[in-house]
């Protein structure tokens, strides 16, 4: 029933993919890649990563989709509708390029739960035995999070930050 679930949701996917290119209103198109990013959060739910499936609900279908649409009522009503035939194909070259690479990815992955691959074998086992040690953290996942994916957090937050900037000034342009 899952392998079902899964399947609908991809098609959704490559659906909100097409129309969200096909559409020659941008307005359409940002509330298409807004469905699209809560597909993808439907998605990881359903792959038990809800912390991966909320920040995409948040991140992808809210602040993306509303920063989109404030930045639409700084646009003149001439230039949202305005896309090249040549842009149109290009994205879609992309498209099946950045489609072809995932599903090339993906016949490399291990079964899932599969005990012998490497992170079963090696990484789990070895991060058990020494992040109370080297972290002094009580909770292995506060372990992993704060200090050996410190690195990666800070780079999330600086991403964030140059985001939430650069969305500023594209809304206060032409502001005194």
């Amino acid at each position: 029933m899952t392998i079902l679930i899964d399947i609908v949701f991809l098609t959704f996917l490559i659906l909100a993919a097409f129309l969200s290119i096909h559409f020659k209103n941008m307005l359409n198109s940002v509330i298409v890649l807004g469905a699209y990013s809560l597909y993808v959060a439907v998605l990881w739910t359903t792959l038990n990563a809800i912390d991966v499936a909320f920040t995409e609900a948040a991140v992808g279908a809210g602040i993306s989709t509303v920063l989109f649409l404030a930045v639409f009522t700084k646009v003149k009503n001439e230039d949202r509708s305005f896309v090249r035939k040549d842009r149109k194909i290009l994205a879609i070259g992309i498209l099946f390029f950045v489609g072809y690479l995932l599903i090339l990815s993906v016949t490399d992955m291990p079964k899932f739960g599969d005990p012998n691959w490497v992170t079963n074998t090696y990484l789990i086992p070895d991060f058990i035995a020494r992040a109370k040690i080297e972290t002094g953290a009580d909770n292995i996942v506060t372990a992993i999070l704060g200090s050996y994916r410190g690195f990666d957090t800070n780079g999330e937050t600086a991403v964030i930050f140059i985001a939430g900037l650069c969305s500023y000034l594209i809304l206060s342009r032409g502001e005194n």
